[in-house]
């Protein structure tokens, strides 16, 4: 498997993999019509305007294997004065879900939030119905810090909920003696 930063020749595979992934897990948040007819264009001009209008401290990788495209994550340095840095998405297909994939999306960008100027935590914000992204992140170290209604995605209001993990450092060093006990 290979990490590379994406380009905008990835944006059609990045909105196909968002809007199926939103019709695996938000089903509970979201309406049938938005996510079987309105999901795609939506997170395609999403995608678009990320790319035509890139914020500086926009941070893409996917992840790829054998030209088969995996995954990918997406986020945003030094985006909250309190939180840092704003994991903003981080989606694996279905088919490549459970092989570490996500986990080793979020260690690049733990390494490249250690590398840069400015804050070492990051945090993201996860739907209340998507629960097993939310064991997923506790697995992994996340800190529920609060539960907040918002309705700036999709067709309806919903809570989410503010994953937090202080020490990028410590997170990766919870990685390696998580892969040492395996």
């Amino acid at each position: 498997m290979v990490l590379r930063e994406a380009i905008v020749a990835d944006v059609k595979k990045i909105a196909k993999l968002h809007s199926v992934s939103w019709q695996q897990n938000y089903r509970a948040s979201f309406s049938a019509d938005f996510l079987d007819n309105l999901v795609f264009d939506n997170r395609l001009n999403e995608w678009k305007k990320r790319y035509k209008n890139p914020s500086q401290n926009q941070y893409i990788l996917i992840a790829e294997a054998d030209g088969d495209f995996l995954g990918f994550m997406c986020a945003y340095f030094n985006h909250d004065d309190q939180y840092g840095t704003l994991l903003d998405n981080l989606h694996v297909g279905l088919n490549a879900q459970g092989k570490g994939i996500g986990t080793k999306l979020m260690a690049a960008l733990a390494k490249e939030v250690l590398r840069r100027d400015g804050t070492n935590d990051f945090y993201l914000w996860v739907l209340d119905t998507n629960a097993a992204a939310i064991s997923y992140y506790e697995r992994l170290g996340g800190v529920a810090k609060e539960t907040v209604e918002s309705n700036d995605i999709g067709d309806k209001t919903f809570l989410k909920i503010r994953y937090y993990w202080e020490d990028a450092s410590l997170f990766l060093q919870s990685l390696e003696v998580k892969t040492l006990h395996k």
